[in-house]
């Protein structure tokens, strides 16, 4: 087994980011490059993920717990799952604007004999994809917040 996680701190409310984040419409906007998310209905998610020339076609669920602002997902038979936690960080925010701040944190784990668990260019690569993922969630929420203001 491998995991993976980084962190990120947005300046914004906690859900504000969190509702962002777990949109429908807003899922494939903050996934990384070489992965393409599709809701398909309740609790069911369809991703494409590319790794090198080949593209993985896989089934999942997606569980969205709105009291604990945390997205869950995974594979159905892959070994792979993650999940994106959301919780206010500072009083303060990152930009000193006296709104509170938030902590995002993305974790994945791959179980198995996926080359992700055997370190080296798959590890390098999934953790460039994480901080991708977060790097897109923050200005996806920046630029929602911008236009709110």
């Amino acid at each position: 087994m491998a995991d993976f996680e980084h962190t990120r701190v947005i300046d914004a409310e906690p859900r504000v980011v969190f509702d962002i984040a777990s949109s429908e419409s807003s899922l494939d906007s903050w996934t990384p490059e070489g992965v393409e998310v599709e809701p398909q209905g309740e609790g069911t998610l369809h991703a494409w993920v590319a790794s090198g020339s080949d593209v993985h076609d896989e089934t999942g669920y997606l569980d969205t717990d709105r009291d604990r602002m945390r997205l869950r997902w995974g594979g159905t038979d892959t070994g792979y799952e993650g999940w994106l936690q959301i919780e206010p960080h500072g009083d303060s925010g990152s930009g000193g604007s006296g709104r509170p701040g938030t902590l995002a944190t993305l974790h994945v784990t791959f179980e198995g004999g996926a080359p992700e668990t055997m370190g080296g260019e798959h590890s390098a690569s999934v953790d460039n994809r994480i901080e991708q993922a977060l790097d897109r969630l923050v200005s996806l929420v920046h630029d929602r917040t911008e236009t709110t203001r």
